[in-house]
């Protein structure tokens, strides 16, 4: 079986043991930013970013979740306008200054504006509002589309390219762990977006291409439809992973019948969610997903930006 074959391959690749939790230095300080209340996603809201310089703000859209602003870490170049657009997606611990803290190197002299987005426990607790994309109400039933925690992202992009009088058209998307995992849905789910390309690293696991599978382990009883599943598949995602990311019993893995269905660690369940979006595509379908393995990387947040880096970002200023 390929997956079977190629796990022995990586294997072999392993160099160290395995990692629990998401590693990381600690936090440097910085500027902050205006934190101005957002008046929802319609881009009308200004100065939320400061030139050259870190900051955060609140953010919040229209819709059913107005009121659970979430709060946006990021860092600008001089020149805001004319930057490239990089989204980030936080791991389980919503520690978005610490993640942005690891992509300040990876970004310098990119000509890049950072954006990591982190959804307070608060207002959006557990894993059903945050990492699945709260399609899912408290009784396991479908919510309206316009209560996605999806849709943030493409109204923070157009508050930014607003405030900044940006020429950006587009932005990369990029979530590791937990964010992995909102990445992937949301490229799965939202059918009109602005995303070049999305990158889904080391997610615990996956809303499987599957209509015999009941959501958000698979498709089953979702609003997705097939045609719309071959639209996803002709969308730009890279399934992003690590070799040594193989450690059944890390505390941040979900352990239950219905994930280990898809592997019993985070690598084996991301290359059988790969092999089976190719298996489901229909001959004839466009198929712009790919799938890369970092070898000797385990479930380390900054070593897998790194690796993201050169598919998400152009190289220099």
């Amino acid at each position: 079986m390929l997956v079977s074959g190629l796990l022995a391959v990586l294997a072999l690749l392993a160099t160290y043991s395995s990692m629990a939790g998401e590693s990381r230095q600690e936090p440097k300080k910085t500027d902050q930013g205006d934190n101005m209340p957002s008046t929802g996603g319609t881009s009308t809201q200004t100065r939320l970013i400061r030139p050259g310089m870190n900051g955060d703000f609140s953010f919040s859209w229209e819709g059913p979740l107005a009121n659970q602003p979430i709060r946006v870490w990021y860092n600008a170049p001089d020149d805001p306008s004319s930057a490239q657009i990089l989204i980030v997606m936080t791991g389980a611990h919503r520690d978005g200054e610490a993640y942005r803290e690891d992509w300040l190197p990876i970004v310098k002299g990119r000509n890049t504006l950072l954006l990591v987005l982190e959804f307070p426990k608060d207002d959006y607790p557990g894993s059903s509002s945050y990492n699945q994309g709260n399609v899912l109400d408290t009784n396991g039933d479908i919510n309206p589309p316009e209560a996605w925690t999806f849709n943030v992202v493409e109204a923070l992009f157009d508050a930014v390219v607003h405030d900044t009088n940006s020429n950006a058209k587009d932005y990369a998307l990029f979530g590791h762990s937990a964010g992995g995992q909102f990445v992937h849905r949301f490229m799965e789910f939202t059918h009109e977006n602005h995303v070049r390309i999305a990158v889904a690293a080391n997610a615990g696991w996956y809303t499987m291409p599957d209509q015999d599978v009941e959501f958000p382990y698979g498709l089953k009883n979702s609003s997705l439809s097939s045609r719309e599943l071959r639209d996803a598949f002709s969308r730009h995602l890279v399934i992003l992973l690590g070799a040594n990311d193989i450690d059944p019993k890390d505390p941040l893995l979900q352990r239950d019948r219905r994930t280990d269905a898809q592997g019993d660690n985070r690598l084996s369940r991301g290359l059988n969610f790969y092999q089976t979006s190719r298996d489901v595509a229909r001959e004839g379908d466009a198929f712009n997903w790919a799938l890369t393995v970092v070898p000797g990387a385990a479930h380390d947040h900054k070593r897998m930006a790194e690796a993201a880096a050169p598919l998400l970002l152009s190289p220099t200023s």
